[in-house]
C-alpha cells in the first residue's frame, strides 16, 4: 500500500494573493506576446507589422543589412530569438544589378530523364548542397513543390525521382507545365539585370515572355495586401517577395525541423515580415523539410537538409 501524507493546506495572505495574481498577469503577458520578440541584434522590443505600407520600403528600419560576400548585389540578415524560440533569414536582391545571373536545376531538358529518346517528366532530384557545388551558386535555395514516382509522399521522399508540379520556364523554354491554382515567380531579363513578377494563377497565356518563371505554392501578398488563410500552422517556410517595381527580390527563409530551436512560422507572419521588408507581392514556395539556404557554398541553417528537391535557383555573378 502506498503511504501519502496529507499537508494541511493555508489559505494564503493578502500579500501572498496579491504576489501571485501580479506573477500570473506577467505570465501571461509574455505568453500573448511571444510571437513578437525581442531582436537579438536590437536590445528594442519588436513590434508588429503595421497595415501595409503606402510606399515600398518603407518599414525597413528594425532590419540590420550586411552586405554578402562575392555578391555586390545581395545583402542579409539574420534574425534570432532563443525565447519564442525562432529563427529566419532575410536577403535583399538588386535585380538590377548587371552582374546578376540566375541559375536553376533543372536547367534544360538534359537534366530530365530519357526513354526512347523523348523526355520523360521525371529526373534525378539534388540536395542543396549538391546543387550549390554544382552551380557554384552565391545564394542558393530551394524552390517549387514536387511530387515522386510513388502515390505514398514519403516513399516518394525516400526516392530520389522527381516531377516538377507547377511551371519550370528556364531561358524561355517550358519544362514543366503550369498548374492554374497556384502561384508562380517569374523573370525577364532586362536592360540590366531583370525584372521581376508574381503571378497568382499559373495560366499558360502569361508565360509568353519570360525568361525564367518557377512554380510556387500560393500567394500570401498581392499589391501589400496579405491573402488569408484558414490554417495558421507553424512550419519551416520558403518565401519570395518583390519591391512594386520588381526590382528588387526578397528571399524569407525560416527554420522550422528543429522546434527547440525554431518553431517556424505561418503564412501569415511570412507575409507580416515581407510586409516590413519592403514587397509588395510575395509568394510561397516548397518549405517544411525542403526548406534550404547556402551562401558562399556553405549551409546557412541551424540544421542539413538532405532531401532530394526537385527544384532550386540559385544567383550568382556573370
Amino acid at each position: 500500500m502506498i503511504h501519502v501524507q496529507l499537508t494541511k493546506f493555508r489559505k494564503p495572505s493578502v500579500l501572498t494573493e496579491g504576489f501571485l495574481f501580479f506573477t500570473a498577469l506577467l505570465l501571461f503577458s509574455c505568453a500573448t506576446n511571444q510571437n513578437f520578440p525581442k531582436q537579438a541584434q536590437n536590445p528594442q522590443s519588436y513590434q508588429e507589422a503595421a497595415p501595409a505600407p503606402e510606399k515600398e520600403n518603407q518599414s525597413e528600419s528594425r532590419f540590420k543589412w550586411q552586405q554578402v560576400q562575392n555578391a555586390d548585389w545581395a545583402q542579409y540578415f539574420f534574425y534570432e530569438n532563443k525565447e519564442v524560440p525562432l529563427r529566419y533569414h532575410c536577403l535583399k536582391i538588386n535585380l538590377e544589378d548587371e552582374n546578376l545571373s540566375i541559375l536553376t536545376f533543372p536547367a534544360s531538358k538534359n537534366d530530365f530523364t530519357h526513354k526512347k529518346g523523348k523526355k520523360t517528366d521525371f529526373f534525378t532530384g539534388l540536395t542543396a548542397q549538391e546543387f550549390s557545388e554544382k552551380t557554384k551558386s552565391v545564394i542558393a535555395i530551394n524552390a517549387s513543390p514536387y511530387s515522386g514516382k510513388f502515390k505514398n509522399s514519403r516513399l516518394s521522399l525516400l526516392s530520389s525521382p522527381r516531377k516538377i508540379v507547377g511551371i519550370h520556364i528556364v531561358d524561355k523554354e517550358i519544362l514543366s507545365p503550369p498548374v492554374r491554382k497556384y502561384s508562380a515567380i517569374c523573370f525577364k531579363k532586362a536592360e540590366k539585370g531583370f525584372t521581376g513578377e508574381i503571378l497568382k494563377k499559373q495560366e499558360s497565356q502569361n508565360f509568353t515572355d519570360y525568361d525564367f518563371a518557377f512554380a510556387g505554392f500560393f500567394t500570401i501578398l498581392k499589391d501589400f495586401q496579405k491573402e488569408s488563410f484558414p490554417a495558421q500552422n507553424s512550419d519551416s517556410r520558403t518565401a519570395l517577395g518583390l519591391s512594386q517595381d520588381g526590382k528588387t527580390l526578397y528571399l524569407l527563409i525560416v527554420e522550422g525541423e528543429k522546434k527547440t530551436q525554431s518553431t517556424g512560422l505561418s503564412y501569415q507572419k511570412c507575409a507580416d515580415i515581407m510586409l516590413e521588408l519592403g514587397a509588395s507581392d510575395a509568394i510561397q514556395l516548397d518549405g517544411g523539410n525542403s526548406t534550404s539556404l547556402f551562401i558562399n557554398g556553405r549551409n546557412s541553417l541551424a540544421y542539413t537538409s538532405r532531401i532530394k528537391n526537385a527544384v532550386f535557383i540559385g544567383f550568382s555573378n556573370k
